[in-house]
């Protein structure tokens, strides 16, 4: 006779778009249940979970601000952390879960790779220190940065005898994506009126330092500098994105790349562009070394799907690993895993 297993008691921090992906997932898979929703927003607050993911039943847990009487009275195994981009931003709240001593998967990018940019080695040590104080463990995870350009690329240089240059490229097609990411990445706006939406942090993508920074420390690089750039991409034709317009001259997005330097030459060149009406979407990865790797992905990985699915299958491993701030390349792989082989269409022969 097998033993029962507990299932696994979900709480979810923000229940934005990405955030109620993720619940949506945790709610669908065996051995997981939620048991917390935590939000500030105020037209959620008091809605039963089931409701705002739309399901076609209620599941007994409501959305609340308060995040200690959640964490105090769920009795979480885990939080998944799903808020803020910058770890200044998300750090009270990491602290408040962590003193609850429950285990963390945070989307907060900086997260992902704390010790990238100098102001954030400090919260770093603290929320590390916290972390093995209270026996748990802390994880920031996404598709980008978390897998696709630093996770991905440093496991396909395992083949490799010698490296000289990693360059990963990711464009991506932002008309179908929501709002709130075409606002970031300034669509719509003149080229003069892009040069000051850049000056704010979080009208940027977040993530590059921290994905150069993984991959050079794993390898074992010593980055001299990192060479950071942002431009516009103008659009030479009208574009609609939903209730976005954007007129021949005006801007459909952003590129941004970061180039880290060793010994002098360009050994990490990262390369993100997202644009409204972008014709070709992919992602991309190259190895200069021995033996050279290419890898290509067409149409690239949706981020908000696949973040979500990322965090869902992180779950287990979290729980698992030993208490501390990790990095992704710090923790057994993250996979697909069973039950949910039905749902892709499978059928027994």
């Amino acid at each position: 006779m097998e033993e029962d297993v507990r299932p696994i008691r979900v709480a979810h921090y923000g229940l934005g778009a990405t955030g109620k992906e993720i619940a949506r997932l945790v709610q669908q898979t065996p051995g997981l249940t939620i048991v917390g929703a935590i939000d500030m927003d105020k037209a959620i607050i008091g809605q039963d979970v089931g409701t705002l993911l739309e399901l076609d039943q209620e599941l007994g847990v409501k959305v609340s601000n308060d995040a200690a009487h959640v964490l105090e009275t769920g009795y979480p195994d885990i939080v998944v952390l799903a808020t803020r981009s910058l770890l200044n931003d998300a750090f009270p709240q990491i602290v408040t879960c962590l003193r609850a001593r429950t285990n963390v998967v945070s989307t907060c990018e900086e997260l992902v790779y704390p010790y990238a940019q100098p102001q954030n080695k400090e919260l770093a040590e603290q929320l590390n220190t916290l972390a093995l104080r209270s026996g748990v463990t802390l994880l920031g995870l996404g598709i980008n940065p978390g897998m696709v350009m630093d996770l991905l690329p440093l496991v396909m240089t395992g083949p490799c005898t010698c490296i000289r240059r990693i360059t990963v490229s990711r464009l991506i097609d932002a008309t179908i994506r929501r709002s709130s990411l075409q606002q970031r990445i300034g669509a719509g706006l003149t080229p003069l009126q892009f040069r000051d939406h850049i000056n704010d942090p979080r009208m940027r993508h977040v993530g590059l330092p921290e994905s150069l920074h993984m991959i050079a420390g794993a390898i074992g690089w010593e980055v001299e500098r990192i060479e950071e750039q942002i431009e516009p991409v103008i659009t030479h034709d009208w574009v609609q994105a939903g209730h976005i317009v954007v007129a021949p001259g005006q801007v459909a997005g952003l590129r941004q790349t970061a180039v880290g330097f060793v010994d002098s030459h360009d050994a990490i060149v990262l390369d993100w562009q997202t644009s409204v009406g972008a014709q070709e979407t992919y992602d991309s990865i190259k190895i200069d070394g021995i033996p050279p790797i290419q890898v290509h992905i067409p149409g690239g990985l949706h981020g908000q799907q696949a973040a979500a699915a990322l965090v869902l299958h992180a779950i287990k491993p979290v729980i698992a690993a030993r208490p501390g701030l990790l990095t992704v390349n710090q923790i057994p792989p993250i996979h697909y895993t069973l039950p949910a082989l039905s749902e892709c269409g499978w059928r027994k022969s």
